[in-house]
């Protein structure tokens, strides 16, 4: 009786035991997973992130023979998204697509001048597609989440922009470019070098608000239709009526009534078209693993 006394203590004690270590070894388990999930979560948390996407909103302005004002459009009149990868300390690529209205008219200008008697007048919806190189003033803070709290950039590149001008008549909408108002037949797309300044400012680890003045210099003088001379042969009626507007308003000024003619300057060939954007952005970071690993690391060296 007495051995089975003890039998029966040493086996529950080692059935205790026994169950101890499976106890231990769960634990263990348990405790490298969360020890491999908290490390996969602030890998991801901290490490590195090279790249940003942003979206924008704003106002343009046009620079040209149409634009007595000088002023940015009323309203909105600029939406942007956009691409950013850090390369270096100083140095990010971006490429951006924008959408941006602008015009101009001649009843802008003073009364009784040479413009208000040549009466054009024009508004565009156009779009660029452009790659940009960005030069912060400070170097980058080692990782994206230990950035300044501002930071001013640089910024220029090379872009195309379309061009689709507009004017009103009769109570409609007339597309010019095909009407060929001088007489020459320009494309729909033009050469532009942006540049700007900005700063951005850190919302939170992953946002930055970024306002941003840019300046759009062009290799076109018919963003706006108007760039030459007068000329007297057209494809068709509609074509000369809007080339010379001069008769629709009263004679302001019989000295500058008469310059309206053909041969005389109708705009000024000499000086293309420009235009700017103001416009303020959200810049999110992407995570690290969006994009391929070796991208990352060649743009850390």
């Amino acid at each position: 009786m007495m051995f089975f006394s003890i039998f029966h203590i040493y086996n529950f004690k080692h059935r205790e035991i026994e169950m101890a270590k499976r106890y231990r070894i769960i634990c263990f388990l348990i405790f490298m997973s969360s020890v491999g999930y908290s490390q996969s979560f602030l890998s991801n948390q901290y490490n590195d992130r090279y790249f940003t996407v942003n979206v924008g909103i704003g106002q343009s302005a046009y620079f040209g023979e149409l634009n007595h004002r000088f002023q940015l459009e009323e309203g909105l009149s600029h939406y942007n998204i956009g691409l950013e990868a850090r390369l270096l300390n100083h140095i990010s690529a971006r490429t951006e697509f924008i959408l941006y209205k602008i015009g101009g008219r001649d009843s802008d200008a003073p009364d009784s001048s040479f413009f208000q008697q040549r009466n054009l007048s024009f508004r565009s919806t156009n779009f660029e597609a452009n790659f940009q190189l960005q030069y912060y003033i400070f170097p980058y803070n080692d990782i994206y989440h230990k950035r300044r709290s501002m930071e001013p950039f640089i910024v220029a590149g090379i872009g195309l922009t379309t061009m689709n001008p507009k004017t009103d008549f009769g109570g409609s909408s007339h597309k010019l470019r095909g009407l060929k108002t001088e007489g020459i037949d320009y494309g729909p797309i033009a050469m532009v070098l942006p540049v700007g300044i900005g700063v951005k400012f850190k919302i939170s680890q992953f946002v930055n608000l970024i306002v941003e003045g840019s300046y759009r210099f062009t290799f076109e003088d018919h963003i706006d239709d108007v760039s030459t001379v007068f000329v007297s042969s057209f494809e068709s009626e509609l074509a000369g009526i809007l080339s010379n507007r001069r008769g629709e308003v009263d004679i302001l000024n019989q000295e500058f009534y008469d310059q309206l003619v053909v041969g005389q300057p109708r705009g000024e060939a000499s000086n293309n078209d420009t235009y700017m954007n103001f416009a303020v952005k959200v810049e999110y970071y992407l995570p690290g693993n969006l994009f391929s690993k070796n991208i990352a690391n060649a743009s850390k060296n």
